[in-house]
């Protein structure tokens, strides 16, 4: 580790320690700013000297966690917070999600404050007013929920940055993503950044795909990654499956060069004004539709298979996104054209189209 960055991370700890506010903003800053000046190098030793100190970290000094994904942004391998930082942001969330249950039962139909107006101290102070029913426990535990209801969204930030990235995704143990998923699907109805993270959980990488044409009698096997919901999985389909039949490709019109831009690496912005139009409708294996509004990650398995057939669209169903997640680069390769008996095998084994979906029309 350079001998600056070393010694600076030494006084933004000594300055937690002091409990000083003031002196600890100071220390990053002047953290934040040596280590961009270092470069990569010089980033990736400082995320590596903070990630040890994250998981004991809440309330104003969560900024440690958002100045770690802030080096990642200027260009720091993440890989030091795989052990540190999902864990965090999921006991934030679950912390998150007791506050405004104790608050009702301490607060006596006072009004909880909003994240971003919500003092600590007075939240301490009327969740620990009165004993009967704080279930066991103490002070201490309540001020760290206390102080979740303000520093969540500092761990979320963090793990935004972090759970773009492919390789960091694929160290993170499957139990850690189902223990976000599951507290961000408690609390992500009153917060973006945790329904972001959750999404981000659920993301599939190196994953199988079959996909298969019943008109044509086709089928093809995929492997996509990185992909963050229905509407990209269907600008790329249309992009790497449609062309020229006699190629063995699926028939229909290809999709705008802007569209697979936005899906992609461009601006996924497309707006009203151009939005780009889905090519088919998708359902999955058993005959379930497959919502544009959902992510891969809801496709059921089909003999451990995911499995998507191609219905030819109905009306114009428009799409304003390419993508969820700016940062997050998708894959979708096409690996082979299926030779017929293996399609046919997949035909055999698919269930009809249930079409009572509204949006199946």
């Amino acid at each position: 580790m350079p001998s600056e960055i070393s010694r600076l991370v030494d006084e933004l700890v000594a300055q937690m320690k002091s409990g000083s506010a003031t002196s600890y903003q100071a220390a990053v800053k002047q953290l934040a700013d040596t280590a961009r000046g270092e470069g990569p190098s010089g980033l990736t030793a400082t995320v590596e000297a903070l990630a040890p100190w994250l998981p004991g970290l809440s309330g104003v000094y969560a900024k440690t966690a958002v100045l770690a994904g802030a080096c990642v942004e200027w260009g720091a391998s993440p890989m030091a917070l795989v052990d540190a930082l999902p864990l965090r942001a999921a006991q934030a969330m679950m912390l998150n999600a007791m506050v405004p249950e104790l608050w009702e039962k301490a607060a006596r139909g006072r009004p909880l404050p909003e994240p971003a107006s919500a003092n600590t101290q007075q939240l301490v102070k009327v969740l620990t007013r009165r004993s009967r029913w704080r279930r066991g426990m103490d002070k201490i535990d309540l001020t760290r929920i206390a102080m979740s209801w303000s520093d969540m969204d500092d761990w979320l930030n963090a793990s935004i940055t972090v759970m773009a990235n492919a390789q960091f995704r694929t160290a993170v143990p499957e139990d850690v993503k189902a223990e976000l998923r599951d507290h961000a699907a408690v609390v992500g109805v009153r917060s973006q950044r945790a329904a972001w993270v959750g999404a981000l959980a659920a993301v599939l990488d190196d994953e199988p795909l079959v996909v298969i044409d019943p008109r044509a009698r086709r089928g093809y096997a995929l492997t996509m990654s990185g992909i963050g919901d229905n509407c990209q999985l269907h600008i790329l389909l249309a992009d790497r499956l449609v062309g020229d039949p006699a190629q063995g490709m699926v028939a229909g019109e290809r999709p705008d060069r802007t569209w697979v831009e936005a899906a992609t690496t461009g601006d996924p912005r497309l707006g009203p004004a151009a939005p780009a139009i889905r090519s088919f409708r998708l359902f999955d294996g058993q005959g379930t539709y497959v919502a544009p509004e959902g992510s891969p990650a809801d496709i059921e398995p089909l003999n451990g298979t995911r499995v998507l057939v191609l219905h030819p669209p109905k009306g114009t169903y428009a799409m304003g996104a390419g993508r969820v997640f700016e940062h997050m680069a998708p894959a979708l390769d096409l690996d082979r054209i299926m030779e017929p008996a293996e399609t046919e095998g997949w035909l055999a084994r698919l269930s009809p189209a249930v079409e009572d979906h509204l949006m199946t029309d």
